[in-house]
């Protein structure tokens, strides 16, 4: 028996045979100078293959949509843009005329260069285009060479999805009825299959290394996406235990679908508990993890995914289907809380944000709305007419100082103007809120509250610009530390502040998901937490085993403890404490 440890992706446990999963590989071709009397018929040979390859996309995006809504709809438009993409065409194009070259060779070769461009860009969002390159390069390929091939058909029954990495079009392929867990030997937590994966609640483990070369399809093994392990040859003892844990797993979600509202806990009070979700992802199965509402909605995923602004009408639809949806939550009352614009930093639009020497210190989130006046009049529109369908909240991402939240409202309330002479309907008293997520806007808690509705702590930035540690760079991982005390000084300052003005407070943060350190951001007085709804039941089963007294009680570990101590020794003792209290939920505490 061996465990092998890797990137922690989807969290979850499953059980079950090995299913290899090939995909195509890179398929093979030949390269040569053609005659020059046969250019015109290797054009024609190209421009066949792209007239077929758009029309397999675009049959695709159909069939998706009647199947899902929109789900992964935008992966595929995003591979379309890239076809038609007229500067890579005349590369192919210019490869056959000046080089000679046959078109499978043009192909490759226009491939190859935009791939090595995407690859030295360093940003996760740029280098996961690079499997989008990919996966129209096969497409094009395939049907240069005739080439057919349906690894998809060969997975009939439930196993653990091994493959080098999954491009969109293969993860978008398999029979996901058939899939118990995904472990690859590359990819990221921003892939498509990791995106997928915490969406579908299939748990997953990336960054294996050669997990493909260390399995044999059939053998059992054990993936435990919480932890980020997968374990070999385990022994029958082993075997049990997880089958015990993969039932726990399943009974707590079933518990919260039929049970009492996520986030009771145990002597009446309430944390509630939303989801985060963005577009291209299905939140039909939200509710049925337990959520009470959206409490992150990512806006800036309509146009991440096709790396153009949407339209106002195309914003709508997608706004208003998260509004509609959540306004059918049990009990009434749910919101949708939509965030603004949030690009710049780790997510990069090409055409859209502008190349900057420290773009994490740089013109992104509110900053591009606010000097980009056409983007945001454009989405507070159909943000404000997505609000006359249910509850609704507009969020403010990376808000850092007072002048920026008087410069938004002013230019929210002259749009509300335009709808109101142009008969739209909208809430007129659409709530608005502040993301906390560096330490200024911390510091400023009380002066930002004065022009809030509420606030939202965006944890993964507010660790990352307190501790000055990228959670990207392996090399300065060690410092991600939300339990830091620099950390929770801020969080508490905000908590303090909100509560002084009267407003509610949410962490939406990834930290929220983490049973240690969410529960103490719910004990230090957050009002909401907000998380992948598959993670969801066991915060729930957490608050419904505490009291409030409880909650008082973990707060205080951190004061309990000497002065000095490290942020490792407060979430030891934190996570010492929870394990004692909860024990049935010890191994989902990492």
């Amino acid at each position: 028996m061996k465990t092998i440890a890797g990137l922690p992706t989807a969290r979850g446990f499953a059980a079950g045979p090995v299913f290899i999963y090939r995909g195509d590989g890179e398929i093979p071709i030949r390269e040569y100078v053609i005659e020059e009397h046969l250019v015109d018929n290797e054009m024609r040979r190209l421009q066949r293959a792209m007239v077929e390859t758009k029309r397999d996309l675009e049959g695709l995006i159909s069939v998706l949509k009647e199947r899902t809504g929109r789900s992964d709809v935008r992966v595929f438009e995003c591979h379309l843009m890239i076809l038609e993409d007229i500067v890579l065409q005349d590369e192919t194009k210019n490869y056959i005329l000046k080089d000679r070259l046959n078109a499978e060779a043009a192909v490759r070769k226009t491939a190859s260069g935009a791939r090595a461009q995407f690859e030295r860009m360093n940003d996760p969002y740029f280098r996961e285009r690079v499997r989008d390159l990919d996966d129209i390069e096969r497409r094009l390929l395939k049907t240069l060479i005739g080439y057919d091939r349906h690894p998809k058909l060969e997975l009939t029954t439930p196993s653990i999805v091994v493959a080098d990495d999954l491009t969109p079009s293969e993860t978008v392929q398999l029979p996901k009825e058939y899939v118990l867990g995904i472990a690859t030997n590359g990819g990221s937590t921003t892939s498509h299959a990791a995106l997928l994966a915490r969406a579908l609640a299939i748990p997953a483990v990336t960054g294996l290394g050669d997990i493909t070369s260390r399995v044999s399809p059939g053998e059992t093994v054990l993936l435990d996406g919480t932890n980020g392990a997968i374990t070999l040859s385990p022994d029958k003892a082993t075997e049990a235990d997880f089958a015990a844990l993969v039932k726990r797993q399943k009974d707590l979600t079933e518990e919260v679908a039929s049970g009492v509202p996520a986030g009771t806990l145990k002597d009446g009070g309430e944390i509630l508990i939303y989801a985060n979700i963005h577009p291209g992802v299905p939140i039909a199965g939200v509710k049925a993890y337990g959520a009470r509402g959206i409490g992150l909605y990512r806006s800036e995923y309509l146009w991440l995914t096709n790396e153009v602004e949407p339209s106002e009408e195309e914003q709508f639809e997608a706004y208003r289907r998260a509004v509609e949806f959540t306004a059918k939550f049990m009990p009434p009352g749910a919101s949708a809380t939509i965030r603004a614009l949030d690009i710049g930093g780790d997510k990069m639009v090409r055409g859209i944000t502008a190349k900057e020497s420290n773009p994490f210190l740089g013109n992104r989130s509110i900053r591009y709305l606010l000097s980009n006046r056409d983007v945001m009049r454009t989405q507070f529109r159909a943000i404000l007419r997505a609000s006359a369908y249910g509850h609704t909240r507009l969020m403010y991402p990376m808000v850092s100082c007072v002048e920026e939240m008087t410069e938004v409202a002013c230019a929210l309330e002259s749009i509300k103007r335009e709808l109101a002479a142009e008969g739209v309907e909208f809430d007129r008293n659409i709530k608005v809120g502040a993301m906390i997520e560096v330490p200024s806007a911390a510091l400023l808690a009380r002066e930002l509250a004065i022009h809030c509705d509420f606030f939202s702590i965006g944890t993964n930035d507010l660790v990352q610009y307190t501790m000055a540690a990228d959670r990207g760079n392996e090399a300065v991982a060690h410092l991600y530390q939300p339990l830091n005390p620099a950390v929770t000084k801020l969080v508490k300052m905000t908590l303090d502040a909100a509560k002084g003005a009267g407003i509610p407070v949410s962490v939406c943060g990834e930290s929220a998901a983490d049973p240690v350190v969410g529960l103490y951001w719910a004990a230090l007085g957050a009002d909401t937490l907000s998380m992948s709804a598959s993670y969801i039941p066991v915060m729930s089963k957490l608050f419904s085993s505490l009291t409030r007294t409880d909650l008082e009680e973990y707060a205080k570990i951190p004061e309990s403890l000497p002065l000095g101590s490290t942020a490792q020794a407060i979430y030891g003792a934190c996570h010492d404490w929870l394990a004692a209290k909860v024990p049935e939920l010890r191994e989902n505490l990492v």
